[in-house]
């Protein structure tokens, strides 16, 4: 038995590889694999399946964070992510968060997870829609890159710019990547579904099938965004990277949602978070000799650091004040 994704006679699964010749998602097909609406913009709202690309450009926007990807390495040791149960064991509560950029973030005791969407799990929506087409001038560099298992290190075999497609794939693969380590047991599978992280029509032996395709031939890890290769993240110390990374437009009171953080209610005072993001990179031995490379390596990076703190030191004092006013208000 396979897993079905579209109709009661028509079974799609992983572990059986596509056909050549097979034809087309249908518009049914995609209405049942794909939500009811998407936004596109910030006022259109609309069905997707006559949208996908627009779609999977929403659904699989990392860009909030790829702006931030060169401030990474202070965030600890690249490592998948630990299963569901041993979250749990952890004391963290799962809290469903559709936006990717949010997936694997953690905070007060809570974890943001991204459920695995239904059309990661049908074969020719992967053909159709995030496999680069042979009509693409990157297509050829796209699949030798596949095959090679160098995507994620964006190693290039031509002069040809990375096109979208590409860019998703990563994100795709990523997620991926993270749900193979976060649903290892059938625990970890019971929690899922108790969570509706995964459809609840899979089954486990269908889940094995699905992880033993995606792990076939060892590439998997050679095809995901970089972000994916860190796990989980304190979403306290990913704020304080971004506050870095843009001080300005962070700490604005009147830049609107984009000054905050990825979740406006985890907006904290700078000072203590930036000083235990400090310690826990400098007293790291095995990542101290990296930070000074980067910091030699990037003057930039160096200047960007010295008028943070200058701004964290302003922000503090006037934060401080205010907190203080309102106190003997």
């Amino acid at each position: 038995m396979t897993f079905s994704l579209t109709n009661k006679n028509k079974k799609v699964s992983f572990a059986v590889p596509i056909k050549p010749k097979e034809p087309a998602l249908t518009e049914d097909e995609l209405r049942s694999i794909l939500p009811a609406s998407f936004r596109n913009g910030s006022a259109w709202i609309g069905p997707p399946h006559n949208r996908v690309r627009y779609f999977l450009a929403d659904d699989l926007n990392m860009s909030k964070l790829t702006e931030a990807s060169a401030y990474f390495f202070v965030l600890g040791k690249v490592k998948s992510p630990r299963p569901l149960h041993y979250q749990q064991a952890l004391g963290l509560e799962i809290q469903v968060s559709e936006r990717l950029d949010t997936h694997l973030l953690w905070a007060n005791g809570k974890i943001y997870i991204k459920p695995l969407p239904r059309y990661l799990l049908e074969p020719k929506f992967w053909t159709e829609y995030l496999d680069c087409p042979k009509s693409c001038p990157y297509a050829t560099d796209f699949h030798l890159l596949r095959e090679s298992g160098l995507m994620r290190r964006s190693a290039q075999f031509s002069q040809e710019v990375p096109c979208e497609h590409s860019k998703l794939w990563k994100c795709a693969m990523g997620l991926v990547y993270s749900y193979v380590a976060l649903v290892a047991h059938e625990s970890d599978f019971a929690i899922a579904q108790s969570h509706k992280l995964v459809p609840d029509s899979l089954e486990f032996h269908e889940w094995k099938l699905f992880v033993d395709r995606m792990l076939r031939g060892g590439k998997l890890y050679g095809q995901i965004d970089e972000r994916f290769t860190y796990g989980e993240l304190d979403l306290a110390r990913l704020n304080t990277v971004m506050m870095l990374h843009r001080p300005l437009r962070y700490l604005s009171p009147w830049g609107g949602d984009d000054s905050d953080g990825f979740f406006p209610g985890h907006r904290f005072s700078p000072l203590p978070a930036l000083s235990t993001a400090v310690a826990t990179v400098l007293f790291s031995s095995e990542q101290t000799k990296l930070v000074m490379l980067k910091l030699k390596q990037n003057k930039s990076l160096v200047l960007v650091i010295v008028i943070s703190c200058l701004w964290i030191i302003l922000y503090s004092i006037l934060f401080m004040g205010e907190r203080s006013r309102e106190t003997r208000l």
